[in-house]
């Protein structure tokens, strides 16, 4: 707590010096707390976007969201905005029940901008997860509201698109999204009956793309993502248990399994059981060492499919009684193999070639091009 205290201190002072400094910036960066996963804290999905802005002289601020709730560290290269995200909570309850999220929040915003955004310019905003969109859109109605795609995204996706009508979040901000790939755009543009996503939406690639084949044949060693987070009812997190249990209840105990929870996995669940299995380990932390230890992956529905499909690594889909089969229904995964399957070392090295392939269409490499002209 002392250590949080100390980030609410240091935003304080920063906010508090933009009554009397004024400051301009092209682009505002903003991010919750969890999604420093890199080796240094770091943010991976701004990452190349953040170098394009230096090669460029493209002015930005980065501000971090803080999640007191969670142990991922703090990246000390950024500014913490724990101040203003405290005053903001105060005053969503302040503003009571009456008003819709949405509104409550421009007003917010436009109330914020009046004290602490004076002095404080900015051309364009780029969010994670749709974070303080419509905050932001009240600090500065004339500023471009982007936000980055951080995971997959399906026909009736929440927040995104439901019921074949775009989310209002998106609609009265304003907000444009920039994709990793093609495919993403064409899902969304095909399943919108409102039309707002064909002029919305921006492909600018991904820090995640195709890169050489790590193994050539089944090494016995298999990694699953799991999926257990708060955003799940517990009900729901209770149907992924016990799907997981049957799945690493069905294979051959000579078969191991490495466990690598969800980045916002908070012990929803307890995996006690499981764990005392002679062939269950934890996963090691960094993604790309899970690729380098096993070469299958398993999951209900976890973006490392995509990830794993790059590096030529093919994905067991768990079947979810959750209607969590969106890898089947709308990114039609071309396998269906079970493990014993990639045993025959010739349907391993096919399937790698396959997956790799239908992957590229999801996470095309980084378009620095693409993204510097949306900030002309």
């Amino acid at each position: 707590m002392i250590r949080n205290f100390s980030y609410i201190i240091q935003s304080l002072f920063f906010f508090l010096s933009g009554l009397i400094k004024k400051r301009r910036y092209d682009v505002v960066f903003y991010y919750p707390q969890h999604f420093n996963r890199g080796k240094y804290n770091e943010n991976q999905f701004f990452k190349q976007l953040l170098l394009s802005c230096d090669n460029n002289n493209i002015s930005y601020i980065i501000f971090e969201e803080p999640d007191f709730t969670i142990r991922n560290q703090r990246n000390n290269k950024v500014v913490p905005f724990d101040f203003l995200y405290l005053l903001i909570i105060f005053l969503r309850k302040l503003y009571g029940s009456k008003l819709t999220g949405l509104v409550k929040d421009q007003k917010i915003g436009s109330l914020i901008a009046k004290v602490f955004f004076k002095r404080f310019i900015f051309n364009h905003y780029i969010t994670l997860s749709q974070s303080m969109l419509s905050i932001f859109k009240g600090i500065n109605p004339n500023a471009k509201l982007y936000d980055l795609q951080h995971g997959i995204i399906h026909n009736n996706k929440k927040n995104y698109l439901v019921n074949g009508v775009a989310e209002s979040n998106l609609l009265a901000n304003n907000v444009n999204l920039l994709l990793s790939g093609e495919s993403y755009k064409d899902l969304l543009v095909t399943n919108d009956k409102s039309n707002y996503f064909q002029s919305h939406i921006f492909v600018i690639g991904s820090h995640v793309f195709s890169s050489e084949f790590i193994h050539q044949k089944f090494n016995d060693n298999v990694l699953i993502t799991l999926q257990f987070t708060h955003d799940h009812s517990d009900k729901q997190n209770t149907i992924l248990l016990n799907e997981l249990k049957l799945f690493v209840y069905s294979v051959d105990t000579k078969v191991n399994f490495y466990l690598k929870h969800h980045p916002r996995f908070n012990n929803e669940v307890d995996l006690s059981e499981i764990l005392e299995l002679p062939n269950i380990y934890f996963a090691p932390d960094d993604i790309n060492e899970c690729f380098k230890l096993c070469s299958l992956h398993a999951t209900t529905y976890s973006t490392s499919a995509f990830e794993a499909s790059l590096s030529g690594i093919p994905t067991i889909l768990i079947h979810s009684q959750n209607e969590l089969n969106f890898f089947k229904t709308d990114f039609i995964y071309p396998l269906n193999y079970g493990i014993s399957d990639f045993m025959d070392i010739i349907v391993y090295q096919k399937s790698s070639e396959i997956v790799k392939n239908w992957a590229k269409e999801y996470y095309s490499p980084y378009n620095e091009s693409a993204f510097l002209n949306l900030l002309k």
